[in-house]
C-alpha cells in the first residue's frame, strides 16, 4: 500500500558489483538499480539518489569505496530515511565495516532493507541472523578469493598472462599476445621504445623523476612521476615477475635494476630519520570530532626541511567541513605559554572538589545488573517472553547500567599527583633539552585532549 505525501520515505538506492561477481551471478548495476527503482516505486518510496558503487569488493573499508563515502555524507547530512539494496551481501561482505556504518545510520536515524530478502534488526534474533548471513558472506568472499588467487598463481607459474581490467591496469610497455596457443607477456610496440629510453635515461642519469619527465616531453605524453615511480619500482621489467623467473622479455638487467632502485630506496630510509609528531591522538577536529591525523609538507626548497601539521581526514572526503591545518609548532608555542595556567586553575578546582564531595549512596552492583541483562536474554531466546516484555525490561535494565556508571565516576576525582610534580619540578624551565620521543611523553603524560576553533588550540583538557 502506497504511503500518504505526509508519510513518504526518502530512500537512496545502492546497487553494487564487482567485476567477479558482474560474471558469475548476473548482479549487474542495471538490473539491480531496475529491480530497486519499481520497489521504492512500489511502496510510495521517494527516491533521492542513485549510488551504483561498481569494481569495489564489499570487504573492502568503507573509507575505501568513494560511492559508499558519498552516500554517508547523505546520511549525516539528513537527506535519507532508507537505503535499499537487493540483498546483505551487497552492502558489506565484512562484518566489522557493517558495524561501524550501521551506528552512523543508527544515529542519524537511518534504517536499510533488503528487498530479496527478510531482516529484523529490532529483535535479538534478527541481529543474530545479520551476523550469522554477514559471516557467511565474508568467508564467501574469502574462499572466492583464494580461488582467483590459486588460479592466477598457476598462470604465472606457467608464464601466461595474469592481468585483468584495461590498458591501465596492465604494466606499462606490455601487452598480451597468443604464441603456440598460449596468452603470453610480449613487449608493447607502441610502448616499448618509450619504456626502453626511460630505463637508459635512469641508467645514466640515476634519477627515475627527470627520466619521466624526459620521456614526456620526447614522446609527448603526460604520465604522472607517481605512474613512473611505480613502473620504477616493478620487477616484472627485469623479465622475472613474483618468483617466476624470464616470465616476459625485460627492459633492464636484474641486477642493475637492484642496484639503481633497490639502492636508490635504502638511501632515502637512511637519509631521513622517523617522523615524530608531539600531539598525535590529543586534537579533535570541532566540527565533526574525529581524531586529527598527523601529516607534514616538505620545502620546496629544502626537501630535508619538514613542517608538521594536523588535519581531519574525513575533511578530504567532503564529510567534514573543517578544511583547516594545525601546525604543530604554533601548538607547541601555546602549551609552553599557557599550560603552566591552566594546569594550576585545574588543580584548584579539582580540590576544591575534593573538599566538597559528598558520600555517594549505595549503587548496585555493575556486575549483578549485566548477569540480569544476560539471564534475561536467555529467558527470551528460549521463547519465555514476549517481544514487548523483552523489549521494556531491556531498556530498564540498560537505563539502571548506565545511572551506575554515571553515579560510579562521579565518586572518582582525577589524581593530581603528575601535575603538581610538573608544576613543582619546573619541566619547563628544561624543555629545550628534552628529545623529541621525550617531549611527545611529558605533554601525553599531561594532557588527554587539546580543543581547537579555527586553527588555533584554546583549551587544554589535563589527563585524569
Amino acid at each position: 500500500m502506497k504511503q500518504s505525501n505526509a508519510e513518504v520515505i526518502r530512500v537512496g538506492i545502492y546497487p553494487r558489483v564487482s567485476t567477479e561477481e558482474q560474471f558469475l551471478k548476473g548482479y549487474s548495476l542495471q538490473t539491480q538499480e531496475e529491480v530497486l527503482t519499481q520497489y521504492a516505486q512500489e511502496h510510495g518510496y521517494k527516491i533521492v539518489g542513485i549510488y551504483r558503487d561498481e569494481g569495489h569488493s564489499a570487504r573492502k573499508p568503507a573509507m575505501k569505496r568513494p560511492v559508499m563515502q558519498q552516500l554517508l555524507a547523505d546520511v549525516e547530512a539528513g537527506k535519507l530515511d532508507r537505503i535499499l539494496f537487493i540483498k546483505l551481501d551487497r552492502w558489506f561482505r565484512n562484518v566489522r565495516e557493517y558495524h561501524k556504518i550501521q551506528e552512523i545510520l543508527e544515529a542519524n536515524h537511518v534504517t536499510w532493507q533488503a528487498t530479496m530478502e527478510d531482516y529484523n534488526t529490532a529483535t535479538a534474533d534478527g541481529r543474530l541472523k545479520v551476523n550469522i548471513m554477514l559471516s557467511v558472506a565474508e568467508n564467501e568472499s574469502d574462499r572466492t578469493s583464494e580461488r582467483i588467487k590459486f588460479v592466477f598463481d598457476g598462470k604465472r607459474r606457467r608464464k601466461e598472462w595474469c592481468f585483468t581490467g584495461g590498458l591501465d591496469k596492465w604494466p606499462y610497455g606490455y601487452r598480451p599476445e597468443v604464441i603456440d596457443g598460449v596468452k603470453r607477456c610480449v613487449k608493447d610496440p607502441e610502448t616499448a621504445p618509450i619504456l626502453q629510453d626511460f630505463w637508459d635515461y635512469v641508467l645514466n642519469y640515476n634519477s627515475v623523476r627527470k627520466a619521466g619527465i624526459y620521456c614526456d616531453e620526447k614522446y609527448g605524453i603526460t604520465r604522472h612521476y607517481r605512474s613512473w615511480a611505480c613502473t620504477a619500482r616493478n620487477e616484472i621489467y627485469t623479465g622475472n615477475f613474483k618468483g617466476v623467473e624470464d616470465y616476459c622479455p625485460a627492459y633492464i638487467s636484474r641486477q642493475d635494476w637492484e642496484r639503481i632502485i633497490l639502492g636508490h630506496q635504502t638511501i632515502k630510509k637512511t637519509q631521513r630519520p622517523e617522523r615524530i609528531y608531539l600531539f598525535t591522538g590529543l586534537l579533535r577536529c570541532p566540527d565533526c570530532g574525529n581524531t586529527l591525523k598527523a601529516t607534514f609538507k616538505s620545502d620546496p626548497r629544502d626537501r630535508t626541511k619538514e613542517y608538521l601539521s594536523y588535519r581531519c581526514g574525513r575533511a578530504n572526503i567532503n564529510l567534514c567541513a573543517f578544511h583547516h591545518t594545525l601546525s604543530e609548532r604554533k601548538i607547541e608555542k601555546y602549551l609552553l605559554k599557557n599550560i603552566r595556567i591552566q594546569l594550576e586553575d585545574y588543580v584548584l578546582t579539582v580540590e576544591a572538589q575534593q573538599k566538597q564531595k559528598k558520600p555517594q549512596p549505595h549503587l548496585q552492583d555493575l556486575v549483578t545488573l549485566n548477569e540480569q541483562l544476560r539471564r534475561l536474554n536467555v529467558i527470551f531466546m528460549a521463547g519465555n517472553l514476549t517481544d514487548e516484555e523483552y523489549a521494556s525490561e531491556t531498556k530498564r535494565l540498560k537505563q539502571s547500567i548506565e545511572a551506575a556508571k554515571r553515579a560510579s565516576q562521579q565518586t572518582t576525582l582525577p589524581n593530581l599527583q603528575a601535575i603538581r610534580n610538573f608544576l613543582s619540578d619546573n619541566v619547563l624551565d628544561l624543555y629545550g633539552t628534552l628529545s623529541k620521543e621525550d617531549k611527545r611523553r611529558l605533554w601525553r603524560s599531561l594532557i588527554s585532549e587539546i580543543q581547537v576553533q579555527g586553527t588555533t588550540p584554546v583549551k587544554i583538557i589535563p589527563r585524569p
